[in-house]
């Protein structure tokens, strides 16, 4: 059995990539930017915002990255209670998981204090042994920062720990770390685009994570 498991937040625990997506149409729209920009931009969800940015518009300063950023913020802050709701199955995962004693942290490219009220919000925040955010690492997604980072915390080894995302940067940050990983089809990369970081296995929600979580084997290749 695993010791612990590592969840990703947006997409994973949430449902907000169609919020996220939303508010990136808008502001692109607001910039005057092209449609595609939009397009490459909701493939970038898993990353930190500014480095987002920074792919979506490389020719362009530091000072417009820093304007777009703190737009994409000023709107997505505003509604980010109602931007995040959780997926089904979710509280009775964390209950089943606090149950049984695995440990159950966030690793995540959001700043903290967007997560956290949340999770207050949705009475969730008390199943989280851990929750590391954008400004807790140097390096992110799918750099294992946050992941060594977490098992270091806990005192837990990489053996014992899986991670759970929606998106190639969380599965590519597990396989950096060297421990399994579960990736779930809820967010806004496919099953193919999961497949490529080659993740211990691939579900189609928290209900069918769960199992793989209690049953803590890794895949038999």
């Amino acid at each position: 059995m695993y010791k612990i498991a590592i969840f990703d937040f947006d997409g994973t625990l949430v449902d907000s990539a169609p919020g996220i997506v939303d508010v990136m149409y808008q502001v692109t729209d607001e910039y005057q930017l092209p449609q595609a920009v939009a397009e490459h931009w909701k493939t970038l969800i898993g990353m930190p915002l500014l480095a987002q940015v920074e792919l979506i518009c490389p020719t362009s300063p530091a000072e417009f990255h820093t304007k777009v950023v703190e737009r994409y913020r000023e709107i997505y802050d505003a509604n980010s209670i109602a931007l995040c709701p959780p997926f089904p199955h979710l509280t009775s995962m964390l209950q089943t998981l606090d149950r049984i004693g695995i440990a159950s942290t966030i690793a995540t490219s959001k700043r903290r204090e967007i997560v956290e009220p949340v999770l207050d919000h949705h009475k969730l925040m008390h199943h989280f042994q851990l929750i590391l955010g954008q400004q807790d690492v140097t390096k992110h997604k799918p750099h294992p920062e946050l992941v060594l980072n977490t098992l270091k915390h806990l005192a837990i080894n990489p053996h014992e720990a899986v991670v759970i995302g929606d998106s190639w940067y969380d599965l590519e940050m597990a396989r950096n770390a060297g421990v399994d990983a579960i990736g779930v089809t809820t967010g806004v990369h496919s099953r193919e685009e999961l497949e490529v970081a080659k993740p211990t296995y691939i579900v189609e929600n928290l209900e069918q994570a769960t199992k793989l979580i209690l049953q803590g084997k890794k895949r038999v290749a």
